[in-house]
């Protein structure tokens, strides 16, 4: 086997990686496994047993060998090569990361390659930036250098409709910002790359109810086989607020697939 070390880092090379998956060691891998919370999160609320975090960073894939899970450095576009290697995919806080959304459908495609059962993506909220701007509001999330790649709902939607492997696919919403109270809401002067809301730091903002829909997160579960019972499984560990969009309805996704087909 052919790898590295950098402190507690394991770099491993491209035909040790396929080999690792070909054994079937990791029923489960995490993209952008950063510190290890999305690990975590794979097997305690999506079922799985013994999963692999994959992340460019040195750093972080350290961090998350030493909260006791594996990983490796690597581009998970690069990587995974092996189909249906895992029996699901995790992408929690990892899109926005990237540097565009033609690097984040590579990533989704190179998931629902890999996985044979489900892939599970959760991401922050970033539809209702105009909104909140015309407001003098954003959400501190929306205003990170390291958040270049803000999809919308509707930037999901597109990308998803191209996964010709998906047998079914539902895109969510979670947790209901109300009002500008919220500790996410900060005026639209707060420097960048804050936290919680304080006024002491952030200065003070608007007083306003919203008349439009504002949520903490948004997400996806791609299903890789047609399995209602699964869906249901994981839409109760993962507790969505509300259905933004479902495939099986009321288009067929061929119909919504040939929309979005490339002239």
């Amino acid at each position: 086997m052919t790898s590295c070390s950098v402190g507690w880092v394991v770099i491993m090379a491209q035909s040790d990686f396929d080999a690792v998956l070909r054994n079937g060691q990791y029923d489960y891998i995490d993209f952008g496994c950063s510190k290890g919370g999305s690990l975590a999160l794979g097997h305690r609320l999506l079922g799985g047993t013994k999963g692999i975090g994959v992340d460019v960073d040195e750093r972080k894939v350290e961090q998350t060998i030493d909260a006791g899970f594996d990983a490796v450095v690597g581009d998970v576009t690069d990587l995974i090569t092996q189909p249906n290697c895992t029996r699901f995919v995790t992408m929690v806080d990892f899109l926005e990361h990237l540097p565009s959304i033609d690097l984040a459908e590579r990533c989704i495609a190179a998931a629902c390659e890999a996985a044979t059962d489900f892939v599970f993506i959760r991401q922050p909220w970033f539809d209702s930036d105009g909104y909140l701007f015309e407001n003098g509001l954003k959400l501190y999330w929306s205003d990170w250098t390291g958040h270049p790649n803000a999809m919308t709902s509707l930037e999901i939607y597109r990308v998803l409709v191209k996964m010709t492997n998906a047998a079914r696919w539902r895109i969510y919403s979670k947790t209901l910002i109300k009002d500008s109270s919220d500790l996410a809401v900060h005026p639209v002067s707060s420097p960048r790359d804050q936290h919680d809301y304080d006024v002491a730091k952030h200065g003070s903002k608007r007083k306003l109810k919203f008349k439009q829909p504002v949520y903490r997160q948004i997400g996806a579960i791609i299903l890789l086989k047609d399995d209602p019972q699964l869906l249901r499984q994981i839409e109760k560990k993962t507790k969505w607020t509300k259905v933004l969009f479902d495939s099986g309805d009321p288009l067929s996704l061929s119909d919504l697939r040939s929309r979005f087909r490339p002239s």
